[in-house]
């Protein structure tokens, strides 16, 4: 079987399961009914996703604040690890890789779980106010962190921080793939600085660290022509699947290689069925945009390749 990893997904803590209110065993079978329900509403946020970048930008503008908010709803009943697992096993998912987003998903938490459970590859988020970031990198890929992550939307800072600076040295260092959050979506709700994520805004980094592997998170959603760019010009830049549609993976490939494409989800948003992401590389190779060695690289191949899984 080819080997499928997930390389952008997150997973939440069950506090569901923390309610006295309600049996295990009817908020299991609750939760399994609902995500049944869920499941053509994802397919078609994930449809129209894709639609709002034709629209002009006062169409679109506030069109995102609410399709950002659309997901948040299911995380209600499809976000934790047993979720993420069982999503793992219906679609031939291998692997994912799990990210921290403090304070909601904390690093200890993902660490801990990739401890646990091998599947899970984590990926690490210091957040504003961290004391030491170098340091406590150092730590976290001490124990276990395979890749770091870098949201300058939710964070609110630029290309010019100091904090941001001091992880990329280390992830220079200690050749750490860095995920970095491209795509300006127009939320002020969950993002303090929606513009800051704009893939064109980090070339400083692109230049000044030419031997750290930057993964462009979702093609710079709704304008990944700028994120292909960039890649063109900068051989240390991958992207990912996540959020776009199959012909603008197609013509990654045609512009990049399939060697420097990633198959991800961004699961559970706008990812909860991760077999629906999965389709799009298959869609691909059935209606010949890629063809099946392309297929197995973006699925997973790549991926074991940039964290040296030696899976491929």
């Amino acid at each position: 079987m080819a080997l499928v990893v997930d390389c952008y997904s997150h997973v939440f803590p069950n506090l569901l399961n923390r309610s006295e209110m309600i049996s295990i065993d009817g908020l299991s079978r609750f939760r399994d009914k609902a995500r049944d329900w869920l499941r053509p509403v994802s397919k078609s946020v994930h449809g129209a996703q894709s639609l709002l970048r034709y629209l002009p930008r006062v169409a679109r503008d506030p069109m995102d604040a609410v399709s950002a908010l659309l997901p948040l709803p299911g995380l209600l009943v499809e976000s934790t690890p047993s979720d993420l697992l069982t999503a793992m096993d219906e679609s031939g998912v291998n692997f994912s890789w799990v990210i921290a987003q403090p304070p909601w998903i904390t690093n200890e938490f993902i660490l801990s779980l990739a401890a646990e459970q091998p599947r899970f590859i984590p990926v690490v988020n210091l957040p504003r106010g961290t004391a030491e970031p170098a340091k406590v990198l150092k730590s976290f890929v001490a124990r276990g962190a395979r890749a770091l992550k870098i949201h300058p939307a939710f964070d609110g800072d630029d290309v010019n921080s100091l904090r941001y600076r001091a992880l990329l040295r280390v992830a220079d260092e200690m050749d750490l793939p860095v995920i970095l959050h491209t795509g300006h979506v127009h939320s002020k709700v969950l993002y303090r600085s929606p513009l800051q994520a704009r893939a064109e805004n980090f070339v400083k980094w692109y230049e000044s660290f030419p031997r750290v592997r930057f993964i462009l998170a979702h093609i710079n959603f709704h304008d990944p022509n700028t994120a292909l760019d960039l890649c063109e010009e900068f051989s240390n830049l991958w992207v990912d699947t996540s959020r776009q549609p199959t012909e603008v993976i197609g013509e990654a490939v045609r512009r990049l290689g399939s060697e420097r494409v990633l198959f991800g989800t961004d699961w559970p948003f706008y990812g909860s069925n991760l077999m629906f992401g999965k389709n799009k590389i298959l869609d691909g190779i059935e209606t010949g945009l890629l063809n099946e060695e392309q297929g197995r690289l973006i699925l997973g191949e790549n991926a074991a390749k940039i964290l040296n899984l030696g899976l491929a």
